[in-house]
């Protein structure tokens, strides 16, 4: 059993499965969200979102804080602090008496997610190497979508046991038993010297490629969490179909998003260079997107133009392995992570308001230019690309066997 746990695989899905977990703090939240305001009473609908989104804008403000931690103390022990920061947090919302109170443990919850969050990819990062990082890093790119999965397991107990709070107890149960694993299975890491990790900070924020490719993420991250937060509304408003029957299809987006993401590990590893994944992600995702609002197609054929679409943005967030490729130095990987985290999750926050404020507009140009624009910012990556294609060991995430002290 300890030589099975230590494994290569076993150790990056255990990794893979506490970024997971970090991402369910956001999305556990979304299937109880009714529940917690009939109890608590908010006074708006903005504050019911919050309920949600606050672990995310946590991660949105400290991504890179986060990964200067993370390069000087170890992704180890960041992981692990962040995970039992994450249980505390569940804890506190489970006991909260008050909406104030829920709120706070939001945030203490979202302060377990962004130190587990950063710290995982980095782990991920010095565990593998070569084709095996390429694949741990596409694997990685899933888990957000993987995450709005997952709570419809604990969303059936909590309709179980008829509380909304049995939700967060699934969570911290789930959390429990990965870091038990991640206890018995992840090594330390090699202290190589003491190098000085605020300039290694510092070279991160004076990096452009690091921006670029931070940036690229946060415009797909826009352009699914818009998509997907407004569908619902725009296909009803469209379609005169009931939301429900259209969230019921959100569960397929995912997997499909999912499986491109993977499906960009394999291509690297085949020999595709990245420009060329980039391009195709580019075409597979706007063509849909166009005629998705632009044109009167029909409830089920706009559905299978979301997945194509998903598809086509997994090609373009499945590009996690460039990572690596632009920190600038081995000792700034972590802040490199956090600041590319940073930047998604601002992706992430934007996303859903501005697409509802486009579809609040007559007429389908105001969503389409916003859909077209996040598009544009994808493209960003293409100097990236062109550095990775150059050099073939940066598109495997070469930049580094990281020795994190």
């Amino acid at each position: 059993m300890s030589t099975l746990i230590k494994a290569p695989l076993a150790r990056v899905l255990i990794v893979y499965g506490l970024g997971v977990a970090a991402a369910m703090c956001v999305s556990e939240a979304v299937t109880e969200l009714g529940k917690i305001a009939a109890e608590f009473h908010p006074p708006s609908r903005a504050v019911v979102g919050l309920i949600m989104s606050m672990p995310a804008m946590i991660v949105a403000l400290g991504a890179l804080l986060a990964g200067y931690f993370v390069d000087r103390v170890g992704d180890r022990r960041i992981l692990f602090l962040g995970v039992v920061v994450m249980i505390l947090g569940d804890l506190c919302v489970i006991v909260a008496p008050s909406l104030h109170l829920l709120l706070a443990a939001r945030a203490l919850t979202g302060v377990g997610y962004v130190l587990t969050a950063v710290a995982a990819v980095t782990a991920l990062i010095r565990l593998t190497s070569g084709g095996q990082r390429t694949m741990a890093l596409a694997l990685w790119s899933t888990f957000v979508p993987m995450s709005f999965l997952v709570p419809f397991v604990s969303a059936g107990i909590a309709g179980a046991i008829g509380t909304w709070r049995a939700a967060f107890g699934f969570h911290i149960a789930f959390m429990t038993g990965l870091l038990i694993l991640a206890a018995l299975a992840i090594p330390r890491p090699e202290v190589k010297g003491r190098p000085d990790h605020s300039r290694g900070v510092g070279r991160v924020l004076r990096a452009p490629m690091v921006y670029l490719l931070g940036i690229s993420f946060a415009g797909d991250a826009f352009l699914q969490t818009g998509v997907l937060a407004t569908l619902g509304h725009y296909l009803s408003a469209k379609y005169h179909v009931e939301e429900v029957a259209v969230e019921h299809w959100n569960a397929v987006s995912m997997i499909v998003n999912a499986a491109a993401c993977l499906g960009v590990g394999v291509m690297l590893r085949r020999g595709v260079s990245s420009t060329a994944i980039t391009t195709l992600g580019l075409i597979v995702t706007a063509v849909p997107g166009i005629v998705l609002y632009s044109s009167h197609i029909g409830f089920m054929p706009s559905i299978i133009a979301v997945w194509v679409l998903m598809f086509g943005s997994g090609l373009l967030v499945g590009m996690w392995a460039l990572v690596p490729g632009v920190a600038p130095s081995p000792e700034s990987t972590g802040a490199t992570s956090g600041l590319v985290t940073q930047l998604t999750l601002f992706g992430v926050l934007l996303g859903p308001p501005l697409f509802f404020a486009a579809q609040a507009a007559l007429g389908p140009g105001p969503i389409l230019t916003v859909f077209l624009m996040s598009i544009a910012v994808c493209a960003l990556r293409y100097p990236v690309c062109r550095l990775a294609d150059r050099s073939p060991r940066l598109a495997h995430g070469a930049q580094a066997e990281v020795p994190v002290a």
